[in-house]
């Protein structure tokens, strides 16, 4: 469990008006005023020691507010992909939070903590594909690139946006909070592949002000108070690094696969940076 520091730190979450706090960070990240989004996106840079280089616009001038500097492309050769070999890539940058298989439908979040796939999913059909699969979650951190892009290749089967709560993501939040990815507001992806199902979740937090998706359109937002199902009767295929959404700031990605699915390289671990392209399997 959370040690009294972790819990002592995280409970004033409880108490703060998140959707607020989070409709004002979606305000702010807008602006067009020239000299505000300009000094937003050179403090946040320097603060969080963001890689302009690898960006296809280097400049904070290029930039037409904060949301387009944070969910900026990369130069196209910034993230070659793992040899097709590799059935799974890593979807996004990020670090690796917790990974493993899935014992009775649960998946770990940290020591003690645990939830349960049914719940993050919605869907107990698509819950019970997974129930002895496996998982990997992936902390986004400010500097990271936030968009996330496909694992593998496959057709998109359905959508789920869940409503729920802001918590942070952050390591201290994720030791002490229950059940934090299956409360916090998400966008679950759900794919059919040459290999069997997948299902890709971004998980919102507090200030992420949207998750977008290419099949959703432009400025999509965050849910309002009822989850939303959207099955896809004709379902776009996506290609292996295809790009499928973006946070409008950060926080996590969670991946899961079927049993039969090759297991983790043994060299990924919780705390492991990984990058987007990268083999996550052998």
């Amino acid at each position: 469990m959370a040690n009294l520091a972790a819990r002592l730190l995280t409970w004033p979450q409880y108490l703060l008006p998140q959707q607020l706090l989070t409709a004002i960070a979606w305000r702010l990240s807008t602006c067009r005023v020239g000299w505000f989004k300009n000094v937003f996106i050179r403090t946040f840079a320097s603060l969080f020691h963001v890689n302009l280089e690898e960006a296809e616009r280097n400049q904070p001038e290029q930039y037409d507010c904060f949301n387009d500097f944070f969910t900026r492309a990369l130069q196209p050769d910034a993230r070659p992909l793992a040899p097709e070999q590799h059935r799974l890539i890593s979807p996004c940058d990020g670090t690796v939070s917790q990974l493993g298989s899935l014992h009775s439908g649960r998946i770990i979040q940290a020591k003690g903590l645990d939830y349960t796939v049914e719940r993050l999913l919605g869907h107990d059909g698509w819950a019970q594909r997974f129930a002895d699969g496996r998982f990997i979650t992936i902390y986004l951190a400010p500097n990271d690139y936030h968009r996330v892009h496909m694992p593998l290749a496959g057709k998109l089967r359905a959508e789920h946006r869940i409503p729920g709560r802001l918590f942070s993501v952050s390591a201290a939040t994720t030791r002490a909070v229950p059940e934090l990815f299956a409360r916090n507001e998400r966008m679950v992806a759900l794919f059919e592949t040459e290999h069997g199902p997948v299902a890709v979740v971004m998980v919102a937090a507090l200030l992420v002000a949207g998750i977008e998706t290419p099949w959703g359109g432009p400025g999509q937002r965050r849910p309002e108070r009822n989850p939303r199902w959207t099955d896809f009767e004709q379902p776009p295929s996506l290609d292996r690094g295809a790009e499928m959404g973006r946070f409008h700031w950060g926080s996590t990605v969670i991946v899961l696969t079927p049993g039969d699915f090759p297991g983790w390289r043994t060299s990924l671990a919780p705390g492991r940076r990984v990058r987007l392209g990268q083999a996550l399997t052998d």
